[in-house]
């Protein structure tokens, strides 16, 4: 024997030098699940090993496919469906030990095996399941195709190491399959947020420009100024080549078009039918929802019928040497203004697909600055016809104002003093008919009495409200001459105010209170005085410790320059907005009309402070601060009327 030839390896070190091997990480799956299936002929000792893995989903139809095979008769055996081995598959998803046949024509699984390996001449077969995570994965196959061999338990030992090594293959497969989708995730999401970046930067320019563009169409009252200045951005923006404002009047049933342009060239007027239901125009007012169509013969059915593709442009309204044309593309939009439908926005074009979702955005937000500066144009040109009749009339009309307000708050008191006095002539006949057939109890004698009761404080509560209101709104007109000025000390005169007060106040859970020098005496008109610290306060109780509990009110006075007395009010109430602030004096301005504010209260005590006291009054509020009125009043008034004049 040559001293130099190397002793055959041992299968166990056919199998260590194998696990070692650099291809279990570095190669490709089918070069190293071919190795193994090579290698394990030398450390088996067998004829035949091949390697078969689930190919699919887990069902019926999964297939197990040959993904190696070594030894004799090289040729793969075709893929085999799960269907066909029943009691295989059954096995390996319940995690069996190593199928040992010895004898395969004896083994509870030989024909499956047989079928698998698609060898009838095979013999004796080891199989090994193959698992991973939990799941079945397939099985490896060593056969014997010569003789019968007893498979020993260093076979099935080696078998394991075998399978683990074609589990730990599988594994890094696995790996790097996920690692390869994580990447390309990755990457498809760096791409998307890229391309997500560019759209917020194109779209914070677009915000920038159309906030720009819509600066310049409100900046103007002048209707055709207006759709002059839509379509030449309209036309920058998307290049269409027609652009129309339509006018809805629902009181006429029609769509008026005073601003159509064809490539830049003005089209006549033209109006439409509101009540036609072919009309892209018409669904669009009706239905108030925009209109995209990227080829009007493939989606017209969306929205109109048949027959409106002949009504897609107006023949009378181009002019001579205008070529008429049939729009493909189409996007229209309302022009709305707090969910009321003026009008919209036509934008077309001949070519299809020629507008992309950006572009309808884009109209959209032309759309809302369009609403808005029509509507102020349309209101502004309505004002300029009704200024000489308001000029004219600004006497008659103020009148007609407070009419009309005191008439709606009379009302309530009125209607139910009538109700009450309806209600009391009824239990009176009632009454008078028992009476006169003798029918009369004592018990009909207490319910009516107590009727007359009830309805009397009825008509007294009522009354003396229409009452307190008749004499509030006389009180706008400021006759001087009811008025009687005299001699009063402010901290009683408040005083007996507040005590009339006081359970107008404690009802409602709120508290006031007083800090008032008993030595400021004034010569003035504790009449008015009262009104006015009477309206302050019931201001307050309705507006600013509306749904609110706890509220606190607080009066100070104190004498200042000049022979003045400063009397200050204040309240932690929600305060007034600014846009309410300049108006509160103003004669029925109220935010509660028909709910418990009639809008007299302030302005009766700006006219009776300034014009009956010859003082003044301020106003400070901040929202969610509470609000203080300042009221500046001489001490002495030299009073032309005399004191014996009473109202």
């Amino acid at each position: 024997m040559d001293k130099d030839v190397p002793p055959p390896l041992k299968p166990a070190e056919i199998l260590l030098d194998l696990s070692c091997n650099r291809l279990l990480e570095e190669g490709q799956p089918a070069e190293v699940l071919q190795l193994i299936a090579d290698t394990g002929l030398s450390i088996l000792k067998t004829e035949c090993a091949s390697i078969h893995l689930f190919d699919g989903p887990e069902s019926d139809t999964a297939v197990l496919h040959c993904h190696a095979h070594s030894g004799q008769h090289q040729t793969a055996p075709p893929d085999v469906p799960v269907t066909h081995l029943p009691l295989l598959t059954q096995a390996l998803q319940q995690d069996t030990p190593p199928l040992l046949a010895h004898d395969l024509r004896a083994h509870a699984h030989g024909a499956d095996l047989g079928l698998l390996l698609q060898r009838t001449d095979a013999l004796s077969v080891l199989g090994i399941p193959l698992r991973l995570h939990g799941r079945s994965m397939g099985i490896i196959c060593f056969a014997q195709i010569s003789c019968i061999k007893n498979w020993s338990g260093e076979d099935v030992l080696f078998g394991r190491h075998l399978a683990n090594l074609i589990q730990q293959v599988l594994s890094h497969a696995e790996h790097a399959k996920t690692q390869k989708q994580l990447e390309t995730r990755v990457s498809e999401r760096t791409a998307a947020l890229q391309a997500q970046t560019e759209q917020l930067q194109q779209a914070h320019r677009h915000i920038y420009q159309l906030s720009e563009i819509g600066k310049e169409i409100t900046s103007t009252l002048d209707r055709d100024a207006i759709m002059e200045i839509v379509y030449r951005h309209v036309h920058e923006l998307m290049g269409a080549e027609v652009f129309a404002v339509g006018l809805y009047r629902p009181e006429q049933e029609t769509i008026e078009f005073p601003c159509n342009i064809l490539r830049g060239k003005r089209m006549l007027p033209y109006i439409r039918d509101s009540r036609d239901r072919d009309l892209l125009s018409v669904w669009c007012v009706q239905h108030q929802q925009a209109i995209f169509i990227s080829d009007i013969h493939a989606e017209y059915q969306a929205y109109i019928g048949k027959t409106g593709l002949n009504k897609l442009t107006v023949d009378s309204a181009y002019i001579a040497g205008l070529e008429k044309i049939i729009p493909v593309s189409h996007i229209y939009v309302p022009l709305m203004i707090k969910g009321r439908t003026i009008g919209l926005i036509a934008i077309q074009s001949t070519q299809k697909n020629a507008f992309k979702r950006m572009h309808l955005d884009i109209a959209m937000m032309l759309a809302a600055y369009t609403a808005i500066a029509v509507e102020n144009a349309e209101t502004y040109q309505q004002l300029l016809k009704a200024q000489q009749i308001l000029i004219s009339q600004e006497k008659l009309a103020a009148l007609g104002s407070l009419v009309a307000g005191i008439a709606h708050e009379l009302n309530t008191p009125i209607g139910n003093s009538l109700l009450t006095a309806t209600t009391l002539q009824e239990e009176s006949a009632l009454f008078l008919r028992k009476l006169t057939e003798n029918s009369l109890k004592r018990s009909d004698l207490n319910q009516f009495t107590a009727i007359i009761n009830n309805a009397n404080e009825l008509l007294l509560r009522n009354l003396k409200n229409a009452s307190d209101l008749i004499s509030s709104f006389k009180q706008v007109s400021v006759d001087q001459t009811s008025q009687k000025c005299r001699h009063f000390n402010l901290h009683k005169t408040t005083l007996e105010v507040i005590r009339t007060l006081h359970n107008l106040i404690h009802k409602h859970g709120h508290t006031l209170t007083m800090d008032i020098p008993d030595d400021i005496d004034l010569h003035s008109f504790p009449g008015p005085y009262g009104q006015v610290l009477t309206n302050l306060i019931n201001n307050a109780l309705i507006h600013a410790f509306e749904h609110r509990d706890n509220g606190n009110m607080h009066l100070r006075a104190f004498k200042a320059p000049d022979e003045q007395v400063q009397i200050i009010f204040s309240d932690n109430g929600r305060g007034i907005p600014a846009q309410d602030l300049r108006r509160i004096f103003d004669p029925f301005y109220t935010t509660r009309l028909g709910h418990g504010g009639s809008g007299l209260g302030l302005s009766i005590v700006h006219n009776l402070v300034s014009t009956i006291m010859h003082g003044k009054i301020d106003v400070d509020s901040t929202p969610g601060m509470g609000t203080r009125f300042t009221v500046t009043i001489p001490l002495n008034i030299v009073s032309a009327q005399p004191d014996n004049e009473d109202d």
